[in-house]
């Protein structure tokens, strides 16, 4: 932008002295003065220039040409201060100056990035009632024009935003900035520059919550942080897996990734060449389940300058080639800092090419499918300024968010802090959703378990959380979203898979601190219930929801060449004689689909037991739900 005004300015004293112009002053030294500057502007020796210029103007104040050469001069020069002011003393000199005409969509850029959106809409105005042509510099204009409208608007319809520094001690370093939470808003991960005073360079720390209190912050681990640039990072919401920036002085940033077991943090590993380029790939946010990245990149093939991609684990872990976003998102400028919420479908991201309030606003869209988005949504005034926000992440209640704010405390150097507040209702994602938190464990001895714990939706099949609990501890922690029928699953080597289902399209569902999961021993006489198979009351045709369990089902016998017995059981509705019936027959069907599959029809029995065998309290509707059920048994 700076070189396209330098070519107006010296196209215009050239077509002026062709044009042997008639100037704003009669006083020939300052006209003097002014010639000389212009022939060292056209020789591009700005610093002596510039004393001409300002001379020319001490020989008449209301030279207005001086003052317009003079701002070129100093945008030159990167002194956007000085070249406001000459401009605005220019126009208060003489308001219509068409030969200048560019000069106005200067002046009214400075005055947009200062949040003046006031005279920014006056002089972009001017700009365009001299009707311009020129269209590099047109499509800026015109988008400034809309930015100031939607600032205007956004100003005169506040959102309720008290932000709050977060207390000591959190804020105890000059600069901290790119907060991270885990999905239970436990453990925040954080970006710290020149903690020691001693070098120059940016590490990772976190704390943990503790009785609604931050605790004191520590690092990482000298397995991650180095003397180097440990910059913006990303942890999943269990906590056990860590992607974050890495660059040197003389190195681009790539990404990184280190998994946690018990305390321990794994040696970080580069996400290798499917993922990082030559460019700057920085920003990283992991979905919940640590399986889906989301990130900033200067990669070519992308819309614009900094463009927002995603990469995937593949079913080998292996990162896959990134996508990009896509226009609904990227535009021709810079969108970066992404935030996937723990709901999967929400995400906020800060961008310089949407319409906003200046500098880079923060903005949120849904997920509409695989491939697309909604439109992009920006979150307003006064979460956003003329200032630059970015760096924002969300509690998976929606309840609080968390950003980093700039603040001057000493001429051209800044200190950053954390800040959290309330998330106004209008900011909120569509897709609720809870976490469950507890432990895998051995039902045999009670020892924790390294398991994987899948959240299928059942309507389509897809797995949307593939988790591993801590090998050491058997910790985990899983996100689970409203408004679907999910069957969870949790298997282990040498064990009878847990079967659950959390239907949040009917049933209302709190976040759980402590929901164990036990996994019996593949052992003889071991039974387990399979909760994701569905029949229509009094009906024993399966439901096709109920063909992810029966897929485990099969892979369970075939792997571990199990004979079972396949039972049927019923609440207490209806005459025992039918639910007999009943649960005879839908144990049948099970059995049926188990053949058509390839299980041998003598690894199978079935058994219909009605209403004999209840677990749970026929009084109620809960224990009735649980007394309808599939189990196996271990025959052999």
């Amino acid at each position: 932008m700076r070189y396209l005004f330098l070519l107006f300015l010296v196209s215009f004293f050239i077509q002026s002295e062709a044009q042997k112009p008639v100037y704003s002053t009669k006083s020939k030294k300052a006209i003097e003065q002014y010639e000389i500057g212009k022939n060292f502007l056209i020789l591009r020796k700005y610093y002596d220039a510039l004393p001409c210029f300002e001379r020319a103007i001490e020989k008449d104040k209301q030279f207005v040409e001086a003052y317009i050469a003079l701002a070129g001069c100093y945008r030159t020069l990167r002194e956007d201060k000085k070249v406001k002011e000459n401009l605005i003393i220019a126009f208060s000199i003489q308001p219509n100056i068409p030969e200048a005409s560019y000069e106005y969509f200067s002046l009214a850029s400075l005055l947009f990035r200062e949040g003046d959106y006031k005279n920014t809409s006056f002089y972009l105005e001017k700009f365009f009632s001299f009707k311009p042509t020129d269209k590099r510099i047109i499509p800026f204009a015109e988008k400034l024009r809309k930015s100031c409208a939607f600032a205007e608007i956004a100003m005169k319809t506040p959102l309720d935003f008290t932000p709050i520094a977060l207390p000591a001690p959190i804020n105890q370093f000059r600069n901290q900035y790119f907060p991270s939470l885990t999905a239970d808003g436990q453990y925040m991960l954080y970006t710290v520059r020149n903690a020691t005073g001693k070098f120059d360079d940016e590490d990772l720390y976190f704390s943990e919550k503790k009785d609604n209190k931050w605790s004191e912050p520590q690092q990482v681990g000298n397995t991650i942080n180095t003397k180097e640039y440990e910059g913006a990072s990303t942890i999943s919401g269990d906590g056990k897996t860590l992607v974050f920036t890495y660059g040197t002085r003389s190195e681009p940033c790539d990404l990184y990734f280190s998994k946690r077991t018990g305390d321990q943090w794994s040696k970080p590993k580069n996400l290798g060449v499917n993922v990082n380029t030559k460019d700057w790939d920085s920003q990283p946010c992991l979905s919940a389940d640590g399986r889906t990245l989301y990130f900033s990149s200067e990669r070519r093939g992308g819309f614009g300058r900094e463009d927002i991609w995603i990469t995937r684990l593949d079913s080998n872990d292996v990162w896959t080639s990134p996508v990009n976003a896509g226009p609904q998102i990227n535009t021709s400028d810079s969108e970066f800092t992404p935030f996937i919420h723990p709901n999967g479908t929400t995400l906020y991201f800060a961008s310089k090419g949407w319409d906003g309030m200046g500098g880079s606003d923060l903005f949120m869209c849904e997920k509409l499918n695989e491939t697309e988005w909604s439109n992009p949504k920006n979150l307003g005034y006064p979460i956003n300024t003329f200032s630059d926000e970015l760096g924002l992440c969300i509690s998976s209640d929606f309840s609080m968010g968390y950003y980093s704010q700039d603040q001057s405390y000493a001429l051209g150097k800044y200190a950053s802090s954390i800040f959290s507040f309330q998330v106004p209702e209008s900011l909120k994602g569509t897709q609720k959703c809870v976490y469950l938190k507890g432990k895998v464990l051995n039902d045999a001895t009670s020892q924790p378990l390294k398991a994987k714990i899948e959240l299928i939706n059942l309507q389509t099949g897809q797995t949307e959380q593939n988790i591993i609990s801590d090998e050491q501890t058997g910790a985990y922690l899983l996100v689970v979203p409203s408004n679907k029928n999910y069957g969870l699953f949790v298997s282990a080597v040498g064990f009878l898979y847990q079967s659950l289902n959390f239907n949040t399209e009917t049933e209302a569902f709190a976040s759980n601190e402590s929901f164990d999961v036990r996994l019996k021993p593949i052992q003889k006489n071991t039974e387990v219930a399979l909760r994701n198979l569905f029949f229509e009351t009094k009906k024993y045709e399966l439901d096709t929801i109920s063909t992810t369990e029966l897929v485990k089902l099969v892979n369970l016998i075939k792997v571990n060449s199990l004979r079972v017995e396949i039972s049927g059981h019923t609440d207490n509705v209806g005459t025992p004689i039918d639910n007999q019936i009943l649960s005879q027959k839908r144990a049948q069907s099970v059995c049926n689909y188990l053949i058509s599959k390839g299980i041998k029809k003598e690894m199978l029995v079935f058994k219909g037991y009605g209403e004999a065998k209840p677990i749970g309290d026929n009084l109620t509707d809960e224990g009735r739900k649980i007394n309808r059920r599939i189990e196996i048994k271990i025959l052999n």
